[in-house]
């Protein structure tokens, strides 16, 4: 088993490899991902308070008081989800990359250099779109959802309802950045096009809004401070087809031509009938 991990990507033949091999790569890859997410976990739980505050900070604008908790093992648990998600973030890369290499030799011949590049791709855009979640709508959303109601509501957030909230936000962004980086593996493999992508540009703006409404809670700042973003990685989208895999000209069949040479035939054959009813007279 060890000899065929190290088989390069466009070497293995997935045709001739029984069901039972691929089950037992698939195991030793999600093995190598598990044994890095439980080191990366327990590298962060070291650092959860500097996570905790670096998560609460989007906050401190608009919270006056220390989160809350409402049950004795919500602390302790809630730092063990923290230290858990900071794992996932790091392992991410990893993550890709085994996903990759797995499936990638059922595909077709791709490469390292396409590998790399696909996985430095998708890793920078899940990173962009955690980044522009944090730094550019977080504090905008929480601004409008904990101010709303101003005098009516008293505010008794939890610690584990609060990071909930705020990881799941910026995971949704990070995933929905990876418009690009699934467009690349689609123009890489021919499924998708610039032509076809520009001909539905604007049912894809649609779809955007509609996955930026869904994403992002019940308010409109989030919604299109997503949506924006996500229109513009479309046309970015749109660029790296027409690079990967150029659309081919298609011109349409010359009929034109096509019928005067028929009318041209037709003309032939019927001065050939009046010439020979002519001999026919004489």
């Amino acid at each position: 088993m060890a000899s065929r991990l190290r088989i390069p990507l466009r070497a293995r033949d997935d045709a001739s490899m029984p069901l039972l091999d691929h089950l037992d790569e698939l195991r030793t890859r999600i093995f190598k991902v598990g044994i890095l997410f439980v080191i990366a976990s327990i590298v962060a739980w070291f650092f959860r308070e500097q996570v905790f505050n670096f998560l609460l900070a989007p906050a401190d604008d608009v919270l006056d008081y220390t989160l809350q908790f409402t049950n004795v093992t919500s602390p302790i648990i809630t730092d063990f989800k923290l230290a858990l998600y900071t794992g996932l973030m790091v392992t991410l890369p990893v993550i890709f990359y085994q996903a990759w290499a797995f499936v990638a030799p059922a595909v077709g011949e791709m490469g390292r250099v396409f590998t790399y590049t696909l996985i430095g791709l998708a890793s920078s855009l899940f990173i962009g779109g955690v980044a522009f979640a944090y730094f550019g709508v977080l504090n905008i959303t929480l601004e409008f959802l904990l101010g709303w109601g101003d005098g009516r509501y008293e505010q008794i957030i939890t610690a584990d309802a609060y990071l909930s909230f705020i990881t799941r936000f910026l995971l949704a962004f990070g995933v929905a950045f990876e418009v690009p980086a699934a467009t690349f593996v689609g123009a890489k493999l021919g499924l998708v096009d610039a032509a076809f992508m520009r001909k539905y540009r604007k049912h894809a703006i649609m779809v955007n809004a509609l996955v930026a409404a869904m994403i992002t809670p019940a308010e409109p700042t989030s919604m299109i401070a997503l949506a924006i973003p996500l229109i513009l990685l479309y046309e970015v989208s749109i660029f790296i087809a027409g690079r990967v895999n150029p659309a081919s000209a298609v011109t349409e069949p010359d009929t034109l031509d096509d019928d005067d040479k028929y009318e041209d035939e037709d003309d032939e054959c019927a001065d050939e009938d009046e010439e020979d009813r002519n001999r026919d007279r004489v």
